[in-house]
């Protein structure tokens, strides 16, 4: 079974459809692939499984059970939405992260 370490990591947007190859050869092949991906936008026609990562946690399963806001939102302990685009593909969004505070160089 093949692992690909972020595939897509480097290729501009017009370029991220190499996705689709992926899962033709997959397909073709009648393979498995374990992919690490930190955006799944690109890669979720093709997903049968997925397993987020986070905080010393894990969570799995199909990407509609997965890929929802109360889930990671859980696994997070923070706020995620998960947002529906017009094409149907899931859009993860994070609650941005409060300025860091350095006491080592400010004080407290």
């Amino acid at each position: 079974m093949p692992l690909l370490d972020e595939p897509l990591d480097s290729l501009g947007l017009s370029h991220q459809g190499a996705a689709a190859l992926i899962g033709w050869i997959c397909h073709q092949e009648r393979v498995s692939v374990v992919m690490v991906a930190h955006d799944v936008s690109p890669i979720q026609p093709w997903l049968d499984q997925v397993v987020y990562l986070a905080e010393g946690g894990a969570v799995a399963g199909s990407p509609p059970e997965v890929i929802t806001t109360g889930t990671l939102s859980r696994l997070y302990g923070a706020p995620v939405e998960v947002l529906r685009i017009g094409d149907g593909r899931l859009v993860v969004v994070g609650q941005p992260e409060p300025p860091a505070v350095h006491t080592d160089r400010h004080g407290s």
